[in-house]
């Protein structure tokens, strides 16, 4: 025969049986340790008193109860601790009543408790701290452009105006990372807001062309838009964070273009009485990716490649923001790329029109519009062959060295490596000597070394200015 209070000796669990008057008639051994009660003298209402009413039916409270209660159990000096129990009743006249100790649950609780506290603390604090610090950043950068621009109108020299407009560029390159680091925050704490206001979509498409349009010119990429003649021009939806979610990927297009095209088109894929779905297409014939390079795309701080944000510099915010936008928009991005052959951002958005359609109308799918974009790809590649001794070629080259030695002299090397990187690729179809020296001016760039940097820009900007005169 089983001695079964052996077994229940050995239990971890507080175990006791009591009658129907609630008189407890066993303890196992963890229980008279722990409650330290005698079998004689105790009732459940003295170690459990919280689970019952005054009045109730103890036994058929408990015999007819089949769910685990969380409870506090009294000890016979009348203090107390968290535990967790369940009746069982094989018989009318005897209840079991099984308790697990839950003061190491309790108290994990609450250190799980205190570390998500400390946590948000910390998450308030960092947010805190990026948005006073863009804040503060804006104040010198907007200082900086005020008086370039005042020193711009006072000089006559082009040269000198072209170095200007670096310095002015940079200051937009650091107006936008500090526009993305408190995006970042806002949508981090959930505060961003997508408003629903009238606006002229055309319009807006407009300006963000003729904005970025000077970029491109600078690096002599062919900016072309298109708007669908199903587009309407009046639409109602989020004017500011729409031009941010465009000029964003048309920025970082022809950030990753060294030679060819980037083009925006835009198309109505859908509209139900006001509500209407609206499909961007953003295309270059930049560096591309790969598909492993694609996955870490739109993850905040993250660029496919490390030694991109040397290249051609960024925060890896620009598209995790764009993506919580266009998501908060009631749409979707996605990535169509190839490495070395450009890549295809596609982004829907929700907004609504001035004008109610009836029924639903279907204008086209997202999926044949792909097919459409794919074949055009494939009918009209850009070609990459460059006439080096075409005036705007050389042109293009000189801006660039003067570029370059800029950067050079103020030793800003990401960038310096950026321009003579394109200086390498529009060097390849030139003079052997040329192509030498362009090289060789990558590589020192890296390098860092500065004389010899000089020493190169010097050689390939006296080629461009004597090759240069031949056309006067």
């Amino acid at each position: 025969m089983i001695d079964y209070t052996t077994v229940l000796d050995k239990a971890s669990e507080l175990i006791f049986v009591f009658d129907k008057e609630g008189k407890v008639t066993y303890l196992n051994k963890i229980s008279l340790e722990e409650l330290e009660y005698t079998v004689d003298s105790v009732n459940v209402r003295d170690i459990i008193p919280n689970v019952f009413d005054e009045e109730s039916d103890i036994f058929a409270f408990a015999a007819g109860n089949n769910q685990s209660i969380d409870t506090d159990a009294y000890r016979k000096n009348h203090t107390c601790f968290p535990v967790r129990i369940h009746f069982s009743s094989d018989n009318e006249n005897y209840c079991v009543c099984y308790m697990t100790d839950m003061r190491e649950n309790v108290s994990m609780q609450k250190q799980i408790n205190n570390f998500e506290d400390h946590v948000h603390e910390i998450i308030k604090a960092k947010d805190e701290f990026t948005a006073n610090l863009t804040h503060e950043l804006r104040t010198p950068v907007n200082g900086i452009k005020g008086h370039i621009r005042n020193l711009k109108e006072e000089e006559d020299d082009t040269s000198k105006k072209r170095k200007m407009d670096i310095v002015l560029k940079c200051c937009e390159n650091m107006e936008t990372i500090i526009n993305n680091l408190l995006d970042f925050a806002k949508l981090e704490n959930g505060k961003m807001i997508i408003e629903s206001e009238p606006f002229n979509l055309h319009e807006l498409i407009e300006s963000s062309i003729s904005i970025i349009g000077s970029v491109a010119n600078e690096k002599g990429v062919i900016l072309n838009y298109h708007i669908d003649d199903k587009v309407p021009g009046s639409v109602i939806g989020d004017e500011f964070h729409l031009s941010q979610v465009i000029n964003n990927l048309l920025n970082n297009a022809i950030k990753f273009t060294s030679i060819g095209s980037v083009e925006l088109e835009v198309f109505k894929t859908k509209q139900q009485g006001k509500d209407m779905e609206l499909t961007f297409f953003v295309r270059d014939t930049g560096i591309g990716m790969s598909v492993d390079e694609m996955d870490k795309l739109f993850q905040s701080f993250t660029q496919v490649d490390g030694s991109i944000t040397r290249t051609y510099g960024g925060t890896g915010l620009g598209l995790y923001v764009c993506k919580q936008i266009v998501e908060l928009m009631g749409g979707n991005i996605e990535v169509q790329s190839e490495k070395g052959k450009g890549s295809t951002f596609i982004f829907t958005v929700k907004m609504q029109s001035q004008f109610i359609c009836e029924g639903e109308e279907a204008v086209v799918t997202i999926e044949d519009l792909k097919k459409d974009f794919m074949q055009s790809s494939s009918d009209s590649s850009i070609t990459d062959e460059i006439t080096f001794n075409d005036l705007d070629n050389l042109e293009r080259l000189r801006d660039l060295i003067e570029k370059t030695t800029l950067c050079v002299e103020l030793d800003n090397w990401d960038r310096a490596e950026g321009f003579s990187g394109v200086i390498k690729k529009l060097a390849e179809t030139g003079p052997e000597d040329f192509s030498k020296n362009a090289f060789r001016l990558v590589m020192n760039v890296r390098k860092e070394k500065k004389d010899n940097c000089r020493k190169y820009l010097s050689k390939l900007s006296d080629y461009i200015e004597d090759t240069l005169k031949s056309f006067n």
